[in-house]
């Protein structure tokens, strides 16, 4: 399902699927919140970008969240934003 909001200029950047748990445990035993986390570039595909359009970001599974410092997903992500390479951010709160 397309979104009004998703304009050409978004289409035409980088959507990120950033994926994160905050420990290994929760990365063991939280397989369905993984396979959600994953699913969301299916709903980037619905938004209107191609496969090839989407990156995965999983860099930061089993690190907390408490602070960035260790976290090299979340730097990249920012960073790539802030070159304004993405154009859509899809993230799961777990």
């Amino acid at each position: 399902m397309k979104s009004e909001l998703v304009k050409p200029i978004h289409l035409a950047r980088r959507a990120v699927v950033y994926i994160r748990q905050s420990t290994t445990h929760q990365v063991v035993t939280n397989q369905e919140s993984l396979r959600l986390q994953y699913a969301l570039r299916e709903r980037a595909i619905e938004l209107g970008w191609h496969e090839a359009g989407i990156d995965v970001i999983d860099a930061d599974l089993g690190i907390s969240g408490a602070s960035a410092a260790q976290r090299s997903g979340f730097k990249e992500l920012v960073g790539r934003v802030g070159l304004n390479e993405v154009g859509l951010i899809l993230s799961i709160s777990t």
